[in-house]
């Protein structure tokens, strides 16, 4: 055989070669490379008081496109992503079965807080409605599992947790994500309107107005104390609720101090202030007011700053909790200034953070 004859058979074998081995990696790229594993996006907290819970923010009112209420007022939902993972496009129909889950609620509790019961987050579960499993058709990769909240008679003042995890079972057609925190969701839903969220209270000053009844010359009071930040959380569409002083959510006694707020008017009037505890002792010095600004950003005009600003806010309270047994007179008083700078071309709620 000619050396030309050999050459062109060993090219031929050589194209022949390189054509298996492309058809087979083009066959292997098609084939699934990992097992379509179904779970919830759901990503735990990090920092801050909620660690190892996911925080989601949702209006206390879901609201249509055209201004009215979808469910009735106090009802909002949330759309939880399902996500079929894999290196290909779901396979085939899938029905995901999602389930109530308070034992993960209690190893959480346990876990974090011991024998602190009084920290505990409390499940949800009674305040919320969704369907019992989630169709994702074949090629779809993520399914949308709306749970729906009702938050009237909803208390903020304890820390609510909504557990949830995909249930698996052989004839379901599925596989659960197998890795840890993924196929479960612990959703901490803190509702929000216009009025609700953390205010600077940086011009709000407090001092110790009496002991025991006894009230305190100005030289007794020293330099008042200055505040840095006031959280108010929903009780409803125009009302809300603080606690007194400088009380915030660390503390055990903190629902004998809940200061309510109602805000009447949408972008000014008149604040009303009250407390439901009357050992709390409280009195309102002045007639709170406020105002609600709106403008875009000078530089970036899709940015809308919205300022709600409270002045004139006086009031006198008494911790009757105090550790040595006296009962300790406050007076607050101040301004105080929330301010939220919203990208118009996303939606609200993926912005709201306390």
């Amino acid at each position: 055989m000619s050396k030309t004859s050999i050459k062109s058979l060993l090219l031929a074998g050589l194209v022949g070669c390189c054509a298996t081995a492309m058809t087979s990696c083009n066959d292997e790229w098609e084939d699934e490379q990992y097992e379509q594993y179904v779970s919830f996006r759901a990503p735990l907290d990090t920092e801050g008081n909620s660690v190892g819970v996911t925080t989601i923010f949702v209006p206390y009112t879901r609201i249509n496109s055209d201004g009215s209420a979808r469910y009735g007022a106090g009802i909002s939902s949330y759309d939880l992503p399902v996500i079929v993972s894999g290196s290909t496009h779901n396979a085939k129909d899938l029905e995901v079965h999602i389930v109530h889950d308070p034992d993960t609620l209690d190893a959480l509790n346990y876990a974090r807080f011991n024998t602190r019961t009084e920290l505990f987050y409390h499940d949800m579960n009674s305040y919320a409605s969704y369907p019992p499993t989630l169709a994702i058709p074949k090629g779809q990769d993520v399914g949308l599992f709306t749970i729906q909240f009702d938050f009237h008679n909803f208390d903020l003042s304890d820390k609510w947790v909504l557990p949830l995890t995909v249930e698996e079972k052989p004839e379901y057609g599925y596989q659960r994500n197998p890795r840890k925190n993924y196929a479960k969701a612990m959703l901490r839903v803190l509702p929000y309107t216009d009025f609700s969220g953390n205010y600077q209270a940086n011009n709000q000053k407090f001092y110790v107005f009496s002991i025991n009844g006894v009230e305190l010359s100005l030289a007794e009071r020293g330099e008042p104390s200055a505040l840095s930040v006031v959280q108010m959380y929903v009780v409803d569409e125009n009302t809300v609720f603080f606690y007194a002083g400088n009380f915030d959510e660390t503390r055990l006694d903190r629902k004998s101090y809940k200061i309510f707020a109602r805000f009447n008017g949408e972008t000014s009037g008149t604040v009303d202030l009250w407390c439901d505890n009357p050992e709390v002792q409280f009195k309102e010095n002045r007639k709170a007011s406020f105002r609600v600004t709106s403008e875009p950003d000078a530089v970036q005009p899709y940015l809308l700053r919205r300022d709600v600003i409270i002045n004139n806010m006086d009031y006198n309270f008494t911790d009757h909790t105090s550790t040595n047994g006296s009962k300790i007179e406050y007076n607050v008083a101040g301004t105080l200034t929330m301010e939220r700078v919203l990208n118009t071309q996303m939606p609200e709620e993926d912005q709201v953070v306390w």
